[in-house]
């Protein structure tokens, strides 16, 4: 018997193993979407001629709406019947929706940037039902331990898949810029095919059994009372502020690039590689600053780097300069995400992950949606300073702001997990790629691992679909 049950572990977390490099995979996939897709959407409707305020409600309206089905996705698997069956199922329809964006170029109807507003809306609504499925799932399935070093490594091949899939959105753009519209809609076509091999991946993720119990349906007055008293609650609501404050001013940097700083789009492909770059480069050793230091910690040094992004660019428009401002954009954000993602599934449990992912990812939309309503309203308002843009004061007002969130939210919240005390110059010296909490390692290793993590692998044997 006892033979029986190790060779019942070593075939589950073999499993296991396969799932977690074909998620992997499937983040390359999902990578490219982005890479030939989502970074173009601003693009694409600076080109069929939208103004300031509708890039805003580009930035906004998607965003809210995504932010309210994110908090419906606990309800969608409960009618489902499977996490896995809803990433799989709204993931699929998110793909669909580059076939008539792509469409609105060519046929140029009346309204245009309206009716991307209108599909970018359903394609957010679709992606955000997928996330806390998703997030539930691979929260189960990755030890804690191990957190760091998985999604760093995960993150760094989608990250390098995102740059190769945009240096070849942005090339085709270029070579294409004499035929109207059909660069764009050659490059949203290779982002629908892309999401069709990420739901194809997505079916071969590992789900445990999971029957919610009436424990684990927290309810939204609940999750409001645990923002009010708890670490959580402090946690989520700088989330909320960060993505309310950064939102001022995300929805205007391409209109910056291409419409003041009048770019090309190779140059403006080029430099958004860059950040790009970083990120490939900075993940894996956020990842290890984070399992040695604790999510927070390197929360906390990411929130300050975020803060000073838009500042930085306030001070020049010269290429070069901007060239280095986009590589530190990259360094910084890779590292506010992962270790914000990280923390979250820190401070959840398994039994109310799937909602209090499902609510946090639902504020952060909605904080975000509304940061870019706000930035619409505030870009008519402000003064121009520095280069005569109104657009360079709404990137100070974001990054003062920024930092002011980490002051009065992040200051106040303290790590999940037991971590050791690590001296600032050590853990910068991790994220500048040296002495690391692990050697970066293949899956054998994680093998190793797994087969020791008792928690989650044992159920998961008979809950594979």
């Amino acid at each position: 018997m006892p033979h029986s049950s190790v060779l019942l572990n070593h075939q589950a977390a073999k499993r296991v193993e396969h799932a977690l490099r074909n998620s992997t995979v499937e983040s390359m996939a999902y990578g490219a979407v982005q890479g030939l897709g989502d970074h173009f959407l601003f693009a694409y409707a600076v080109a069929i001629g939208a103004s300031h305020q509708e890039v805003a409600l580009l930035a906004s309206l998607p965003m809210f709406l995504g932010a309210l089905t994110q908090a419906l996705s606990a309800r969608a698997v409960a009618l489902v019947g499977s996490r896995k069956g809803v990433a799989v199922l709204f993931a699929a329809l998110s793909g669909l929706m580059w076939l008539p964006i792509l469409s609105l170029g060519l046929l140029s109807p009346s309204y245009a940037p309206l009716w991307l507003i209108a599909l970018a809306l359903l394609y957010a609504a679709f992606n955000g039902v997928v996330g806390p499925a998703w997030g539930s799932l691979m929260a189960e399935v990755v030890p804690d331990r191990l957190r760091g070093h998985y999604f760093g490594q995960r993150n760094r091949w989608s990250t390098v898949s995102n740059m190769i899939s945009f240096l070849m959105g942005g090339g085709l753009l270029f070579l294409l810029r004499d035929r109207g519209f059909w660069g764009f809609a050659l490059v949203f076509a290779l982002a629908f095919l892309a999401r069709v091999v990420s739901a194809a991946l997505l079916t071969t993720l590992v789900e445990a059994p999971h029957s919610p119990t009436e424990e684990e349906r927290v309810g939204l007055l609940a999750f409001w009372r645990q923002l009010r008293r708890s670490n959580f609650g402090r946690f989520v609501l700088y989330l909320f502020a960060v993505n309310f404050v950064v939102n001022l001013a995300s929805p205007f940097f391409v209109p910056y690039m291409l419409q003041e700083l009048k770019m090309d789009y190779l140059t403006f492909t080029v430099l958004e590689v860059l950040s790009i770059l970083a990120g490939v480069w900075a993940v894996t050793h956020w990842g290890a600053a984070a399992d040695r230091a604790g999510t927070l910690r390197a929360l906390q040094v990411a929130g300050i780097l975020i803060g000073i992004v838009p500042l930085v660019w306030a001070l020049s428009g010269n290429v070069v300069y901007l060239g280095f401002v986009e590589f530190f954009t990259g360094l910084a954000w890779v590292g506010f995400n992962l270790a914000s993602s990280n923390f979250l599934f820190d401070a959840t449990t398994s039994r109310n992950r799937t909602a209090y992912l499902a609510y946090v990812g639902a504020g952060m939309g909605l904080s975000s949606a509304l940061g870019a309503l706000a930035g619409g309203l505030l870009i008519s308002l402000v003064p121009p300073l520095v280069t005569g843009s109104a657009i360079i004061t709404v990137f100070i007002i974001s990054g003062i702001l920024r930092l002011l969130a980490g002051l009065v939210f992040l200051s106040r919240v303290h790590e999940v997990r037991s971590v050791r005390q690590v001296a600032s110059a050590e853990l910068f010296h991790i994220m500048l790629g040296g002495k690391t909490a692990h050697r970066p390692a293949g899956y054998g290793r994680l093998h190793h691992h797994l087969q020791g993590y008792g928690g989650d692998v044992a159920g998961l044997e008979a809950g594979d679909e």
